[in-house]
């Protein structure tokens, strides 16, 4: 049952889009600072017990575990040679040699496994569904994945009014009117994400990888579409974004888990249905995985060009236009089977025409996530929960004359929040979510809190 388990749960988190760093993450036990002890250890009772199925497969673990694939293929290979090996086995090897990305020599091993009579229902299933995973990859035309997701949303403070009824105007403290009050609002969204793999099929595995994304919401009580109005409602937004870059291994023989890519990227967002902003730039990806995956780092670069869009509806809108770079640096650690934890933190460094509207900043999310099985039974599908928290420090090149022309403002904002993902069938789950945000600034104009709930539908291709 153990290695059933094991197995089974490998290929849920492979085609739940996390192949990347689940499916060697869960073909073995979360590596530890002996690993190199219990290697050698295994590998003596190999040599003690050669024809012990048990041991052999206990190496192979172990050396996966070490980072060592090459070494674990071949050792479950070998206990093939016996007649009454388990066909788990070569599911197994499916998985390995899937992680790698040799699809052939995967499917080759999945499809003998299902061709076995003895092998269990509940493997059966996660050679059938890798076997159909691999066909998606290795089809002409390309890979294709993506989710689609339709919700509802509801927020204490979707303007992000502040706490305070007294605001500064030109370094004075005033009374704000009630429409600049905190109010309440709902929203309809739809948010699209997809990304397509084209494998050029050379030893360094390049592949041209092209992502988009969309998200777009309506507001019930939103104003018209009228830029030539002054609003205090909440605002429609339509988000869109595109990156296309060649994903590829530097040095597939010294660093065969390295990836780079760079990529052209561009965005646009449209406030009540007239443009708000768009950039277009560059950027370069950098993934690395170590002790046999259970361990991703990776950094992203991008540097754009904002142009904001000259409204009459926002203050000096256009004046926001300039440069911005961000680098990210994140990392994954599984900490047990289905338990990951991570860290990103963000550098962002936006230039503007005025030096009120120009700002550095740094942010961190530290998030925890675990898949679990269904508590109320049943195979197959896991559901997810995460928790999240992190601080944003935002810091500004200048004063504000339109608010106090003596401080230059400083946020710190937290977002804490946590998300649960309920499967309903497959490719389609419940994803319900909740987010608190505070902002503490030096200006009373800036400081606020919204607490946001939503709740959605998610169809995953």
């Amino acid at each position: 049952m153990g290695k059933m388990l094991r197995v089974g749960l490998m290929a849920t988190m492979v085609l739940g889009g996390v192949s990347a760093l689940g499916a060697t993450a869960l073909a073995q036990q979360v590596p530890t600072p002996n690993t190199d002890a219990q290697v050698n250890e295994a590998f003596r009772e190999v040599l003690r017990s050669p024809g012990n199925l048990q041991a052999g497969q206990t190496y192979a673990r172990l050396l996966v575990a070490a980072g060592n694939y090459e070494g674990g293929i071949a050792a479950l290979e070998r206990l093939l040679l016996d007649p009454a090996a388990d066909p788990s086995i070569r599911v197994e090897l499916g998985v390995l040699y899937y992680r790698v990305e040799s699809y052939g020599m995967a499917e080759g091993y999945l499809r003998a496994a299902l061709a076995d009579p003895r092998l269990s229902n509940e493997v059966r299933k996660v050679a059938e569904s890798l076997v159909q995973d691999i066909a998606r990859r290795t089809a002409p035309g390309g890979f294709l994945v993506g989710s689609l997701s339709v919700g509802l949303r509801g927020q204490t403070n979707p303007t992000a009014a502040a706490r305070s009824d007294r605001l500064m105007f030109g370094g004075a403290p005033y009374t704000r009117g009630d429409e600049l009050r905190r109010k309440g609002g709902m929203d309809a969204f739809l948010s699209a994400n997809a990304a397509h793999e084209w494998d050029f099929g050379t030893q360094d595995s390049a592949t041209l990888v092209t992502t988009a994304n969309l998200f777009a919401n309506r507001y019930r009580n939103a104003a018209d579409y009228n830029t030539r109005t002054t609003k205090y409602d909440p605002r429609d937004l339509v988000a869109l974004g595109a990156t296309t870059g060649v994903r590829f291994k530097p040095a597939p023989s010294d660093a065969p888990d390295l990836t780079v890519r760079p990529y052209l990227a561009g965005s646009e967002l449209l406030l009540d249905g007239h443009q708000y902003m768009a950039s277009a730039g560059v950027g370069l990806d950098v993934d690395y995985r170590l002790n046999g995956g259970a361990t991703l780092v990776g950094a992203t670069y991008d540097i754009r060009r904002t142009a904001f869009a000259d409204r009459a509806d926002i203050f000096e809108s256009g004046a926001q236009s300039g440069y911005e770079q961000f680098l990210q640096l994140r990392g994954t650690q599984e900490v047990a089977p289905l338990q990951t934890v991570g860290l990103d933190v963000v550098l962002r460094d936006h230039n503007a025409s005025r030096r009120y509207f120009a700002y550095r900043s740094v942010e961190a999310r530290a998030t925890y996530s675990v898949n679990y099985s269904s508590p109320f039974g049943g195979e197959g599908r896991l559901w997810g929960s995460s928790l999240y928290a992190g601080p944003t420090l935002r810091q500004y090149d200048g004063s504000d004359p339109l608010v106090d022309p003596s401080v230059t403002r400083r946020d710190v904002e937290w977002r804490v929040g946590a998300k649960q993902v309920v499967p309903v069938v497959d490719s389609i789950s419940l994803v319900l979510a909740v987010e608190y945000a505070t902002s503490d600034s030096n200006l009373p104009n800036y400081s606020y809190g919204n607490l946001i709930g939503q709740t959605s539908v998610v169809w995953n291709f």
